[in-house]
C-alpha cells in the first residue's frame, strides 16, 4: 500500500510567509512521516494569484488527482488551518468525493477543533512568546461567519483561566475584534506597550496590512488611540514548537 501526506491550507501569494511557514511544515511533516508529501491550498483566488506569477499550486482537487495518478492508496491529510470553519470544511467535503478511490483517507483536525485545544493552544503560546506582566498582548485572528468562530472567544477565556489577563485575541473579520481588545484595555486603565502578534499560521496579508500597515491597522488604530504598540510579523508556523502540533498530528494518524 503506497502512502503520502498531503498538508492542506489557505495558502499565501508571499512567498517569504510560505517559505517561513508553510513549507517548514512541509519539511518536518516529511521528515516525521517518511513518505511523499503533496501540498494543496484551499484558497482559489490565492491559487489564481500565483498562477499569474508563473508559480504552479495545486487545488485540493487537483493534488487528489496528482496523489491517484501517482498511485497513492492511503493519505493522511494535514490542514494547517486554526479552526474547523468555512475552508476546512470545504476541504472536507472535496476530500470525500474521492474516498472510494483510496484504500483510504486520514483527515486531521484543525488546531482548534475543540474547545479542549484552546487550554492546550494558550499554555502553548505562553511558552512560545513568554508572556511578560510588563507587556499587553493581542493576538490577531482571521475570524469568520461560521459557528467555529466560538473558538477565538474560547482561546480568550482560556488566557484568563491561565492567569493572561494581558493576552487577548482580536479577529479581522469577526468578533471578539479589536474595538473589544481596546475596550478592554481602557477599561483597566492600562497603559502598557502593547505587542502585536499574528495568530495566523502564514504571515501573509493580513498580518503585513491589516495588523502592521501603517494606514488603518491595528498598530494604526493602537496609537491613534494612545498606546504604544509595536507588530511582530512571524506566522505561528515559523515556531518549530507550534510546527510540532501537525506532527503529533501525522503520527497520531499513521
Amino acid at each position: 500500500m503506497k502512502k503520502a501526506i498531503l498538508l492542506v491550507s489557505f495558502g499565501t501569494a508571499y512567498q517569504e510567509a510560505r517559505d517561513n511557514s508553510l513549507e517548514c511544515i512541509a519539511r518536518d511533516l516529511e521528515m516525521a512521516g517518511g513518505i511523499p508529501l503533496y501540498q494543496a491550498y484551499t484558497s482559489r483566488m490565492v491559487v489564481e494569484k500565483l498562477s499569474r506569477k508563473g508559480i504552479q499550486v495545486n487545488t485540493v482537487g487537483q493534488a487528489v488527482k496528482q496523489v491517484l495518478s501517482d498511485g497513492v492508496s492511503c493519505l493522511f491529510v494535514i490542514p494547517s488551518h486554526m479552526i474547523p470553519g468555512i475552508e476546512y470544511q470545504k476541504m472536507v467535503r472535496e476530500l470525500e468525493n474521492y474516498r472510494e478511490s483510496f484504500d483510504a483517507i486520514k483527515i486531521a483536525s484543525s488546531v482548534l477543533q475543540e474547545r479542549e485545544d484552546c487550554i492546550r493552544i494558550a499554555l502553548l503560546l505562553s511558552e512560545m512568546f513568554s508572556f511578560c506582566l510588563d507587556y499587553e498582548y493581542i493576538l490577531m485572528g482571521h475570524g469568520s461567519e461560521d459557528a467555529s468562530n466560538i473558538r477565538y472567544q474560547q482561546m480568550n477565556e482560556a488566557f484568563l483561566e491561565r492567569g493572561l489577563f494581558n493576552v487577548q485575541i482580536a479577529s479581522v473579520e469577526a468578533k471578539p475584534d479589536l474595538e473589544d481588545a481596546i475596550r478592554n484595555l481602557q477599561k483597566r486603565s492600562s497603559d502598557k506597550k502593547v505587542l502585536l502578534y499574528p495568530f495566523m499560521v502564514v504571515a501573509g496579508d493580513h498580518a503585513r496590512n491589516d495588523m502592521a500597515g501603517e494606514e488603518d491597522s491595528y498598530l494604526a488604530k493602537l496609537r491613534d488611540a494612545g498606546f504604544q504598540a509595536e507588530a511582530v510579523v512571524k506566522g505561528l508556523g515559523e515556531y518549530p514548537q507550534f510546527r510540532k502540533i501537525y506532527i503529533d498530528k501525522l503520527l497520531e494518524l499513521l
